[in-house]
């Protein structure tokens, strides 16, 4: 989701665009790796499993800086991932690790500090042929100011190209991506609409979090809302309640039939949960 504040900071930085910005012109070879004073990011390749190349975007960050998750909050900019020059590649699967939500004078942001790598998951056409992956990426950075990223970069997908720290960083980034919640180890026991100040708002109970008082939940639904941090309102018979207020372009709009994710952080723990909405 873009707000004001999104696009107003992303145009006063719009001249670093082009000091951070590693498009291959007309017969360069885009590199491995990208690097820019305030951001660098490598492919990354830990290797082959029934048939599926485990890749990788590895980015990182000066110390303080933060990059954002697919729904950034109020002040952030989700990344776009471009494979489409890739060869003999049938399909490419990113995954995120559980993020973290911050906050500070430019609002609420979803994403990662220092560092983050995003699990990708590659598909040759044909695993008898070599591929290459080749990757367009846009994505932000943000402290004080917020930076603009665009970089392109590309790997061979073969035996030659694996590395032992890819496959230690990737199988840490693995781990954390949220997975399906279980019925054992989660429960979702109601996920309704309710109104706050006049406005709507979104209500779950869960059952199985650990840290109630510490726990946080990362809303998706389609359209141009944004769900802000939720407040934990009751614990009863293991069974906590959160309320969560929701912003919205223009006048508010019923949720009530829509699709919802649910992505809910427990300690390190993401697990995942869809539904409809009551």
């Amino acid at each position: 989701m873009k707000t004001v504040r999104n696009i107003t900071r992303m145009t006063l930085l719009g001249a670093a665009l082009v000091s951070v910005s590693t498009l291959a012109n007309a017969g360069d070879e885009p590199a491995r790796e990208f690097s820019s004073p305030y951001t660098s990011l490598r492919l990354m390749n830990a290797g082959e499993q029934a048939g599926v190349w485990h890749s990788g975007v590895y980015i990182t960050m000066q110390k303080g800086w933060k990059t954002y998750w697919r729904v950034p909050g109020d002040g952030g900019v989700p990344p776009s991932f471009d494979w489409s020059g890739s060869e003999n590649v049938a399909t490419t699967k990113v995954m995120m690790p559980l993020p973290h939500r911050f906050t500070d004078e430019n609002g609420e942001g979803i994403g990662y500090k220092t560092e983050v790598v995003f699990p990708v998951d590659v598909k040759p056409q044909d695993p008898s042929k070599p591929a290459m992956l080749d990757l367009k990426i846009f994505y932000a950075v943000c402290n004080d100011i917020c930076v603009p990223v665009q970089a392109q970069v590309k790997v061979g997908i073969d035996a030659s190209t694996v590395s032992a720290a890819d496959k230690f960083r990737l199988r840490v980034a693995r781990a954390a991506v949220p997975v399906e919640t279980d019925a054992d180890r989660l429960a979702v026991t109601s996920l309704k609409q309710i109104e706050m100040g006049g406005k709507f708002a979104l209500e779950v109970s869960l059952k199985g979090i650990r840290s109630p008082a510490d726990a946080d939940i990362f809303v998706e639904v389609a359209g141009n809302s944004y769900f802000r941090k939720p407040e934990l309102v009751s614990q009863s018979g293991g069974v906590g309640t959160w309320q969560i207020a929701v912003d919205s372009y223009g006048d508010a709009v019923s949720l009530a039939g829509k699709s919802i994710r649910l992505t809910i952080a427990d300690g390190d723990t993401g697990l995942v949960h869809e539904g409809v909405l009551q």
